[in-house]
C-alpha cells in the first residue's frame, strides 16, 4: 500500500474512533468512556485522544469533559530516549530497561546530522518534543 493511501486510511480510522466516542459522552452526561486501542493510535497526541480533544474543545456549549490517554506496558521501540533512534541495543525490551522510556519523543531540527553525536544532544538542535501519553504503566 502507498504510504499515502495508510496515512490516509489511519487519520481516518483515528478520527472515527475519536467521533464515536465524543458522540457517546455526549449522549452520556455522567458517563464514563474506557477505550482500549493500540499504541500507534494513541502516541504523539494526534492519535484518538488529540482528536477527542479537539472535538471537546470545538463543542458548541464550551465542552467538559477530560480525555487521558494512557500506554500499557509499552516496548523499549515504543518510547525510545533522544538519541536512540536506529541504535540496536541488546536486551532492551528486558525489565532492565524499563527506567529508559520516557513520556516523550525529542526530534531534531532538519539541518542537524543526527550522526554527531554532540550536536544532537544540544537544546538548540531541538526540533520539537512529541507526547506519547499522558501515563505509562508497566506491569
Amino acid at each position: 500500500m502507498p504510504f499515502r493511501n495508510f496515512f490516509s486510511s489511519r487519520i481516518l480510522w483515528d478520527e472515527t474512533m475519536a467521533s464515536r466516542a465524543y458522540k457517546w459522552t455526549q449522549q452520556n452526561d455522567n458517563g464514563l468512556l474506557i477505550g482500549l486501542v493500540g499504541a500507534d493510535h494513541v502516541k504523539f497526541g494526534n492519535g484518538i485522544p488529540g482528536r477527542f480533544g479537539r472535538m471537546i474543545s470545538n463543542h458548541a456549549g464550551g465542552g467538559s469533559g477530560t480525555c487521558v490517554s494512557v500506554m500499557l506496558n509499552p516496548t523499549w521501540i515504543d518510547t525510545r530516549p533522544p538519541g536512540s533512534v536506529g541504535s540496536a541495543v541488546e536486551g532492551a525490551s528486558s525489565p532492565l530497561y524499563q527506567d529508559r522510556l520516557t513520556l516523550q519523543l525529542r526530534y531534531l531540527k532538519d539541518d542537524v546530522d543526527a550522526s554527531d553525536t554532540r550536536a544532537r544532544n544540544l537544546p538548540s538542535t531541538t526540533g520539537g518534543v512529541l507526547p506519547l501519553a499522558d501515563y505509562i504503566i508497566i506491569g
